[in-house]
């Protein structure tokens, strides 16, 4: 606990001293968080076993400590990619929601098309927004993965990802107005 504080806070003073103001924690990883959470296990980055309590809450440690330093802290989201098929993660998922995750070779993503996609995301943020100080949702992978074809017209996939870009927006805005929403797009056009 304390080797992972000490490493965090000398980030920290590092991107302080470079004068960054905002800094994008990586919350969820693909499937699993760094925070205890109702709805995902624990990440294996903390302990070295999936769903394994760290014995502290990481997310609120890394919140505080950007706000000490005058940064605003975002909470990073990895939204549709879940891992390895066979990973604990999205094993996990796959059992409690199997319609909504669909494969991809040897990974799993949550499926944009799926009606459940825009509320399990969006629970995840708002769980997030209502447990924690934090100044931003970043909602990284946003989008179909690049390895699939994807089966819907162009339209109606860019609708799939608009409707959960919608509902995280509207839910985390309807909790904390003033936390802000960004995201990570591809800049190419298929």
């Amino acid at each position: 606990i304390e080797k992972q504080k000490r490493e965090l806070t000398s980030i920290l003073d590092n991107l302080k001293r470079a004068n960054i103001n905002t800094v994008l924690f990586q919350t969820r990883i693909r499937g699993s968080v760094v925070y205890p959470s109702a709805i995902e296990p624990w990440d294996i980055c903390l302990t070295g076993t999936s769903g394994k309590n760290p014995g502290y809450d990481p997310l609120r440690f890394a919140v505080e400590e950007c706000h000490k330093r005058g940064m605003e802290a975002h909470a990073w989201i990895v939204c549709i990619p879940v891992g390895k098929w066979n990973s604990p993660a999205c094993k996990a998922l796959r059992r409690k929601y199997p319609s909504m995750i669909s494969r991809d070779k040897e990974e799993g993503y949550i499926n944009p098309a799926n009606t459940q996609a825009a509320t399990y995301i969006s629970g995840i943020c708002t769980e997030i927004v209502k447990n924690y100080d934090v100044d931003g949702i970043q909602l990284d992978y946003i989008r179909y993965p690049e390895t699939i074809k994807v089966k819907e017209p162009k339209a109606k996939a860019r609708e799939n990802i608009t409707r959960i870009v919608r509902r995280v927006y509207a839910d985390v805005k309807s909790i904390k107005p003033w936390v802000k929403i960004s995201c990570s797009p591809i800049g190419k056009l298929k």
